[in-house]
């Protein structure tokens, strides 16, 4: 028997609409800008969402079907590579290692933490070059915490 495919005609970011006990719906954080997703929610409800246009699917944000809340994005959890430089001369040199590999940058700025998605090649170097101040460790990567958006938000709030 297939399950009803529910179309979600509005989102709304988290703290714009009255948060209710409802599904949660699982997102890799890689999936964060694909325009059409099919997904079950934790209930087994399928929904059909579509992005738009310059938006992005965020954790938190509230999935509505005929002005009804149906779920919410939760951003799975993955494992990263975490460092923690001593310095700025350590964060340019380990920035420096990833920049061929083209992975994504997060930084943690409450922690003043690195995270990387896992590769095992990546990890290996790192491990030799920076040993205990490299982990591994399951985080939830989020888009607002790239560093090329921080970095971004930062020039334009200088700009101001």
């Amino acid at each position: 028997m297939q399950a009803e495919l529910v179309y979600i005609d509005a989102v709304l970011p988290q703290g714009a609409f009255a948060r209710d006990t409802v599904s949660l719906l699982q997102l890799e954080w890689f999936e964060v800008n694909k325009k059409r997703l099919t997904r079950a929610t934790t209930t087994g409800q399928t929904l059909l969402m579509e992005l738009e246009k310059g938006r992005e699917w965020c954790s938190g944000d509230g999935l509505f079907h005929e002005g009804k809340l149906i779920a919410t994005i939760a951003i799975k959890p993955t494992l990263t590579i975490c460092f923690n430089p001593v310095n700025t001369v350590q964060a340019a040199d380990f920035s420096y290692y990833l920049g061929n590999r083209h992975l994504p940058l997060f930084m943690e700025t409450d922690r003043a933490m690195y995270r990387v998605p896992y590769d095992g090649r990546l990890y290996e170097q790192l491990l030799a070059k920076f040993q205990s101040q490299v982990q591994l460790e399951d985080g939830i990567l989020l888009s607002e915490n790239l560093v090329k958006r921080l970095i971004k938000k930062s020039r334009n709030e200088n700009e101001l």
